[in-house]
């Protein structure tokens, strides 16, 4: 314990094995093929092959089949797969994964946090990154800027349901940057994609640059000043699932849970059926 709460304060991260059991794997992957055949039955989509059903699948055999299924609805329409990655993020499997004791037990460790100190999940969501497709991926950035405001947190990282490696664009991080504190960075403004706060280059080249590949099972804590990027998945046809939030402490002084501000994804439609019964 003492030795990787050292390297979490030297190097800024740490990695802890046997994190998430493969049952939880499993359980994802019936999640997310369930609700993308759902997806692909209800907007009536058209598909180049036979979809399998749910009960003729296996995990992780069929991983391929879940990417066919995925990558169909995104060419279609990228906001249907803004619904289900939304809809993932409060479905019982997603909830029972981010709440296991391993996860809170690690996160307190980190932060320094007694056993039954309260911790806070903020964004925690499983990111699907298609094959050659860089509009979500940011430059080297620190997580700081991205959550709300004077608060104390660490963020977690994991593969979910496949290993990520260098092809498939898995997480690189500068080593040792936490001690940078708030690094000088510049707002980009980037076309198709996400404004972006970056890291100034010279600070970066101060730090080695190391990808993380990462079997499913293990789990990232990293210091929030820690310099972190995602890799671009170059592979053909494979999706990369991982696991991103923020874990923050509630004991801080500062701390205040945001507002959420939920909306439906059909709210014009929706608007459109009340007006003709008025």
């Amino acid at each position: 314990m003492k030795i990787m709460k050292n390297h979490f304060k030297e190097k800024g991260y740490v990695i802890a094995s046997d994190g998430i059991k493969h049952n939880i794997h499993a359980e994802i992957f019936f999640m997310f093929y369930d609700l993308a055949i759902s997806c692909i039955a209800r907007n009536n989509i058209k598909t180049n092959f036979s979809i399998k059903k749910i009960d003729e699948v296996n995990y992780p055999k069929d991983l391929k089949e879940l990417d066919k299924l995925l990558l169909t609805i995104l060419h279609l329409d990228n906001k249907l797969i803004g619904e289900l990655y939304d809809t993932v993020s409060y479905s019982s499997t997603f909830l029972k994964l981010i709440s296991d004791s391993f996860m809170e037990d690690k996160a307190r460790e980190f932060l320094d946090l007694k056993k039954n100190n309260t911790i806070y999940s903020w964004n925690h969501r499983i990111r699907i990154d298609p094959p050659r497709d860089n509009r979500k991926t940011y430059g080297w950035h620190q997580e700081i800027f991205y959550t709300f405001s004077d608060t104390k947190f660490l963020q977690t990282w994991a593969p979910i349901m496949r290993d990520t490696t260098l092809e498939n664009g898995t997480i690189e991080i500068c080593v040792g940057s936490c001690k940078e504190g708030i690094a000088k960075q510049t707002w980009n403004d980037i076309d198709g994609r996400v404004a972006q706060i970056i890291v100034d280059e010279k600070i970066v080249k101060k730090y080695e640059q190391k990808p993380m590949p990462m079997k499913t099972g293990e789990v990232m804590f990293f210091d929030p000043h820690t310099f972190h990027k995602s890799g671009k998945n170059s592979t053909k046809d494979e999706i990369r699932f991982s696991l991103v939030g923020l874990w923050n402490d509630t004991t801080y002084k500062n701390f205040r849970a945001p507002k959420p501000e939920f909306k439906t994804h059909y709210y014009y439609k929706q608007l459109n059926i009340f007006k003709k019964l008025q």
